[in-house]
């Protein structure tokens, strides 16, 4: 893919642009929210970091999954549905692992006692570096395995739909 501003405009243009657009959206939005989550967590309730990212995907990752199959892949189908939030969460996992390793680290790195501003920052950037990491992982693979039978409303044909049911036996 070229990238110089007429190529990217005409990807935007593309109906995987668009769908890709929707999708860093949807991070637009929870994003903040989580980061939101996190220091309410820890400034007022006093959790500690770790934890409080940990709770934040807990309570993020189901709204975060509907969004996603919805306004991202238009996906309206009820089938593989337990398949599709297994898998979601088992990527939210993996992001949340690495930001609460990225977390700890920070936090060693930066401790509270060189200012509440500059660990705060510290834990927002190793938030982000852990999820940005698994947040194009996860695209691809929902992309690819999990949301790949949509079509805009076209049935699948029948051979992928059978592939599609013995990728992910859940």
């Amino acid at each position: 893919m070229k990238l110089t501003p007429t190529a990217l405009l005409d990807h935007a243009k593309s109906d995987e642009g668009r769908k890709q657009l929707r999708y860093a959206g949807i991070s637009v939005v929870f994003v903040p929210l989580g980061q939101i989550c996190v220091q309410v967590l820890k400034w007022v309730f006093e959790v500690h970091e770790v934890l409080a990212v940990f709770l934040t995907a807990c309570v993020l990752t189901l709204p975060n999954y509907l969004a996603n199959k919805h306004l991202v892949w238009r996906d309206k189908s009820k089938d593989n549905r337990a398949t599709e939030v297994t898998v979601f969460w088992l990527a939210a996992v993996l992001g949340t692992s690495f930001a609460m390793g990225f977390v700890f680290l920070a936090g060693k790195a930066v401790p509270e006692s060189r200012g509440d501003l500059a660990h705060a920052l510290a834990i927002f950037a190793a938030q982000l570096l852990g999820y940005g990491i698994v947040w194009v992982a996860r695209y691809l693979f929902l992309d690819r395995l999990i949301f790949k039978a949509t079509h805009h409303g076209e049935e699948p044909p029948p051979d992928l739909l059978e592939d599609l049911h013995r990728d992910f036996p859940v």
